[in-house]
């Protein structure tokens, strides 16, 4: 769009100065002081003001704005209207997609509009006033023409005709200049330059001078190059308040001059004099830092920093200096760099294999793809890194520093944890184990903390390591802790290498003792130090409420006992058969049925539980008998006999309980006596009563 091309009017001849100076119109300013001026040896082709300075819409109020103008120009000349006085009625405009917010015309002065107008678009109002002076001189004029004010920022003004009619006016001006800096921001990839990139850019309008390449490094200045494509030589930076050669352009170059001379820097800061060894030893603009983007500030507690391209410097104020880089320091200045818990940077930063890693005083900093950027702090730290680091079994971290169980430290790796604990100091744990353990609540649990390091797998690929209150176990069939208070009991049985193996579930806490269970096989120990097993479908039974059931601890060995399994507990027996199930037996019930010789001969095994009955008895059936107990004792009962009395109520009836043994007689009748009767069984009359 040749017709809003910036104009870049050409010096003729040095005698000109006052009214061309390419590509903006000469500054009839004061020199500026010496100790205040810019240098144009400090002058960056490639950043000539940075984005967050040149994109940043508040730094004026309107009463700045017209206290600079009033500054500027103190006394107009008679007959003129300078820029502090210029009042014009703007037009309302719409909001714009590229940026700019609606704007409400009116009545108003030349600094309300540069400041409404830096303000829709997001421009900033120093830029404004900088590109009038650039441009037209109107800022510092005490005898401005119309002229000026018509084409005050030079929009619509190409090289090759004369200004548009169409954007003629200050506001106008103002305005569309604004938006247009929006629209190179908007749609950066259909400009001549661009950002992020090398351009060739020439050095005058005339061919013949040649062109040089710029690596442009921001929006801001490739915006400024598409308005004014030139970039000033040598020469013209030599002479930064006058004219070069006559190959010298000066628009971009007046651009930075002045916002430099009146509003400091665009943004582009040098290295520090604290930072010049540190900065040189890095390799310099070429090195990973690459150049100052801020100047060096100066901490609270005399320390130093400065931020670059590609990282930060700091210098302790001790005197010692390093430099960090990537996403380290992007995060540690993220944390509040050295006033964060870490502290000033101890170490340089390194390229290890996998990521990268610095030492800062109170702990390290690591990055890797895995983990992001992670910290070490305190006693965990140094000893992750006496391990070796990233270079250890443990690999990089990619878990938090925490606090654990409120009194240790842990940290999650690569390949495992890291916990210290007061008691233990620092532990690794990996693989199965580490992962188990933390999935548990890590020191949270009864075991506590690791306390060295898993020993070297077992000829059964098991893994074992040490922990406080016991060892955690990683095998074929799973991994679980086992407490020191169930530890003896287990050795007694063989441990690992015994018929129990390896555990299956952590060790239980139960009144009076612990449980563990291993690959079919419960292992019960009490308070005394007995320790039991129980296993099949009787110990599953059993272990669905352990020692708090009804059985408490077992007193007795699971054993084989015909066609069934047994085993005594402290209130009784559990029984298991193929006819009857698992079945428990009370202890008064299990006395009466083993008087009479059960379960491998008269009653068999119980294939029913347990049943209360009045008076505080209690009765059974087994498969061939039913055994009772009242406070008459333990008896059972048998054969059709047997049958007669369940039938009619058991001890609900009017016999009520036994009180005599089940009898077979000589003749082959049966007879039993009970508490209000006898039972008669015969061939001949069944079973009477007598």
């Amino acid at each position: 769009m040749a017709r809003i091309a910036r104009r870049t009017a050409v010096l003729v001849t040095a005698v000109a100065v006052l009214a061309g100076l390419l590509t903006g119109f000469q500054v009839a300013s004061s020199p500026v002081p010496a100790a205040h001026a810019a240098d144009g040896r400090d002058f960056d082709p490639g950043l000539i003001i940075t984005d967050e300075v040149f994109y940043q819409s508040r730094t004026m109020t309107v009463a700045q704005v017209q206290s600079f103008l009033n500054a500027q120009v103190p006394s107009c000349a008679a007959g003129y209207t300078c820029l502090r006085s210029y009042v014009e009625t703007s037009r309302s405009q719409p909001k714009r997609a590229e940026g700019c917010s609606a704007y409400a015309g009116q009545r108003e002065s030349a600094a309300l509009i540069i400041y409404k107008v830096a303000a829709a678009c997001g421009i900033n109002p120093r830029v404004l006033l900088v590109l009038l002076e650039k441009e037209q001189g109107l800022v510092s004029d005490s005898m401005p023409s119309a002229r000026q004010y018509r084409s005050a920022t030079g929009y619509g003004c190409p090289d090759t005709a004369d200004c548009d009619t169409l954007y003629y006016g200050f506001f106008n001006q103002v305005y569309h200049a604004a938006w247009q800096f929006r629209k190179y921001r908007a749609y950066p990839d259909i400009r001549r330059y661009q950002a992020g990139r090398n351009n060739t850019i020439q050095w005058h309008p005339n061919a013949a001078c040649g062109s040089s390449t710029v690596y442009i490094r921001n929006q801001a200045t490739a915006g400024l190059y598409v308005y004014t494509p030139y970039r000033p030589n040598a020469a013209a930076l030599r002479n930064l308040y006058g004219t070069g050669d006559s190959c010298s352009s000066y628009g971009n170059r007046n651009f930075w001059r002045l916002f430099t001379d009146w509003f400091g820097s665009t943004g582009v800061a040098v290295v520090s004099d604290v930072f010049d060894a540190l900065y040189a030893s890095s390799g310099g603009a070429s090195g990973p830092l690459g150049l100052p983007t801020a100047g060096a500030v100066r901490l609270a507690d005399g320390g130093y920093s400065q931020r670059f391209q590609g990282g930060w410097a700091y210098r302790s104020p001790d005197g010692s200096a390093f430099w960090t880089a990537g996403a380290i320091s992007q995060e540690f200045a993220r944390r509040g760099g050295p006033s964060s818990n870490l502290g000033y940077p101890d170490g340089p930063y390194q390229v290890v294999a996998g990521g990268r890693v610095q030492k800062f005083e109170k702990g390290s900093m690591y990055w890797s793809k895995a983990g992001g950027v992670r910290s070490t702090h305190g006693q965990l730290s140094l000893d992750y890194t006496a391990i070796g680091g990233p270079t250890s079994a443990l690999g990089f971290p990619i878990g938090n520093y925490a606090t654990h169980a409120t009194v240790g430290r842990s940290q999650r790796f690569e390949r495992g944890w890291l916990y210290w604990g007061p008691e233990t100091g620092s532990v690794p744990t990996v693989g199965a184990i580490a992962r188990r353990y933390a999935a548990a609540g890590g020191a949270t649990q009864p075991i506590g903390f690791p306390s060295a390091p898993a020993a070297a797998p077992g000829t059964d690929g098991a893994t074992t390591q040490p922990f406080e209150n016991g060892s955690y176990h990683a095998s074929a069939v799973g991994t679980a802790y086992l407490l020191d208070a169930i530890a003896a009991g287990y050795s007694q049985l063989g441990g690992a290498t015994g018929r129990l193996g390896h555990p299956v579930s952590d060790t239980v806490a139960v009144a009076g003792g612990f449980t563990q269970q291993f690959k079919g096989i419960w292992l019960i120990v009490s308070e005394g130090g007995d320790a039991r097993t129980t296993s099949g479908s009787l110990g599953a039974e059993y272990m669905k409420t352990g020692p708090a059931g009804r059985a408490g601890f077992p007193v007795g060995d699971y054993q084989v006992v015909g066609d069934g399994r047994s085993q005594q507990f402290e209130h009784g027996t559990y029984l298991w058969s193929r006819p009857g199930g698992v079945r428990f037996v009370p202890t008064r019930i299990a006395e009466a049925m083993t008087a009479a010789r059960g379960p491998v001969s008269t009653t068999g095994f119980p294939v029913g539980d347990a049943t209360d009955y009045p008076g505080g008895g209690l009765g059974q059936r087994f498969q061939f008998a039913a055994v009772w107990w009242s406070a008459a004792g333990g008896f059972y009962t048998a054969g059709s006999l047997g049958a007669h009395y369940l039938k009619i109520g058991g001890p609900r009836s009017s016999l009520g309980y036994p009180i005599g043994q089940y009898t077979a007689h000589s003749d082959g009748s049966r007879s039993q006596r009970f508490q209000h009767g006898t039972l008669v069984w015969t061939s001949a009359t069944g079973v009477v009563r007598k």
